[in-house]
């Protein structure tokens, strides 16, 4: 009986839904809409700021033939980081002087059909920069000798940007040390440019400065310190590689011309600020060290730094970075193959240099030291500058073969051969240190004029094995080469790579990477 009741019921139902369903069966017609595609709209564009004209011309078609333009209405949309919309454009054909503030935006190409109502529209990206955005930052002297600074801007075709800091706003500077972008943090980002007479960060997209822009402003110490007389002169962590990454975002030290070190973990310090300088010991923590002028540290990885105490000649360690108060005394072991005290062995420190090289395992990148000895002999410390009891890896004696090294203007170590260069005046020379291997090689074709610099690329792309000469002549001004390094384990072989030449700069001392605003 259930059964039947229960079947009965859902034909009930079901007759029912057939009898209102029967109702919904006018006499309807369905026509096509004109249909609009939009071809010609790239998904990304890049230009500069106050120098680009934005240019895009779409192809319209429609599906209705002989529908006229004068039954659509464009509109070029755009929305940046501030999620505002704005639109540059009511015309079909986009042509837009580029004024606007260097970031990525989103866009839109909207073509409404006003007969049918229905929009079309095809989205995309808008990079926008200036000519400060990417490229390699040079710092060297004018024929004034004065501090200057220009750019090989590399947004799209390479563009010499001349007087950067004539045109800057700061007061005259001497002896040129570095042009700088820290990258890292958008909020904690500067342009640093050291040199020893003074050091100011400059505004990222126009390069204006002012005389506040000092690194005494960011210090807040309880030390008997007139931060005034703060002169930054190098900075870690670098940048290391070509979209601008660093071997960590969320830690910094600077490294001031009297010998100072000051440290920052940034998030924890609300920001990029510094207390007390780091250039000193727990066992005598009022006495301050002076530190050689380098921060020695893993490229790819920071999370300590080595650093060099002139008056005790010795090698000492920072870590903790931001939350430690002093410096680490390194311990020395029998069978070492140098000591961290060189006190007792009659070297001191003549340069030192951080590289992408990872001999021992060293993942995150060794650095090596020049050291030499009362009679002029000269050493090479090979260690990992990592954590709280970095490895030394290597010491090698440099033979009687290299020529002129201990005299040498310039050093550069290659991050993956066992080279290194060195120049004299003009002469460039090399020095394969391989143990029961070692070589020496001249290079004579470099030319005649003074060689200025000697840089490995540590940032844009070190696997090139990229050495970068800059040279001088009073006639023809400053030169920049960049020059290959063969990888043949026999011979230290160099070639000039092709477009690695600019001319008419400078008097180059240094050279950085810029990847971003």
């Amino acid at each position: 009986m259930r059964r039947y009741s229960v079947h009965t019921a859902i034909f009930i139902v079901l007759g029912a839904l057939a009898a209102a369903c029967s109702k919904d069966l006018g006499n309807y017609s369905y026509d096509d809409i004109n249909e609009l595609a939009i071809k010609g709209v790239a998904d990304k564009y890049s230009v500069t700021t106050a120098v680009d004209t934005l240019r895009i011309s779409p192809e319209v078609t429609a599906t209705e033939a002989g529908s006229g333009k004068d039954r659509y209405k464009y509109y070029w949309i755009i929305r940046g980081s501030n999620k505002f919309l704005d639109t540059l454009g009511f015309e079909e054909t986009l042509e837009y002087p580029v004024l606007l503030a260097p970031e990525t935006y989103n866009m839109e190409f909207r073509t409404v059909d006003e007969v049918t109502g229905v929009s079309w529209w095809k989205k995309f990206e808008l990079v926008v920069g200036t000519v400060y955005t990417r490229g390699i930052l040079l710092i060297g002297e004018n024929e004034q000798g004065n501090a200057e600074a220009e750019m090989l801007s590399m947004i799209a075709d390479t563009v010499l940007v001349r007087n950067i800091l004539s045109n800057s706003g700061l007061p005259v500077l001497k002896d040129p040390v570095s042009f700088l972008h820290t990258s890292g943090w958008e909020a904690y980002k500067k342009i640093w440019v050291f040199s020893k007479s003074g050091s100011y960060h400059l505004d990222r997209l126009s390069m204006e400065g002012s005389e506040d822009n000092t690194f005494g402003k960011q210090v807040y110490t309880s030390d008997p310190i007139d931060t005034k007389t703060l002169i930054p002169v190098a900075l870690a962590p670098q940048v290391k590689t070509a979209a601008g990454a660093t071997g960590t975002d969320y830690l910094r030290a600077m490294l001031c011309n009297d010998g100072s070190i000051f440290v920052s973990y940034l998030l924890l310090n609300g920001g990029d600020f510094y207390t007390n300088p780091m250039n000193r010991i727990a066992a005598d923590p009022q006495k301050l060290l002076k530190a050689a002028p380098y921060l020695l540290y893993s490229i790819n990885n920071m999370n300590a730094i080595v650093w060099y105490d002139t008056e005790n000649q010795r090698f000492l360690n920072i870590t903790n970075i931001g939350l430690s108060t002093a410096s680490n005394v390194l311990t020395d072991k029998d069978g070492d193959p140098f000591p961290w005290n060189q006190a007792g062995t009659g070297r001191t420190l003549v340069y030192a240099e951080n590289t992408r090289n990872t001999d021992g395992s060293s993942t995150h990148g060794n650095s090596f030291a020049v050291m030499k000895d009362a009679g002029n002999t000269c050493y090479l410390y090979k260690f990992y500058a990592y954590g709280s009891t970095p490895p030394k890896r290597a010491a090698y004696t440099v033979l009687p073969m290299a020529v002129n090294f201990d005299k040498a203007d310039f050093y550069a170590f290659s991050s993956n051969r066992t080279v290194v260069f060195y120049s004299v005046g003009a002469k460039l020379y090399a020095y394969d240190y391989n143990p029961g291997n070692e070589k020496f090689y001249e290079y004579p074709a470099i030319g005649n004029d003074p060689i200025t610099m000697l840089k490995f690329d540590t940032q844009m792309d070190y696997l090139s094995n990229s050495l970068y000469i800059a040279t001088y002549n009073a006639t023809t001004k400053g030169t920049l080469r960049r020059f290959a390094v063969g990888s043949n384990p026999n011979v230290v072989e160099i070639t000039q790579v092709e477009h690695g030449r600019w001319d008419n700069l400078i008097k180059v001392k240094n050279m950085n990477w810029r990847a971003v605003n």
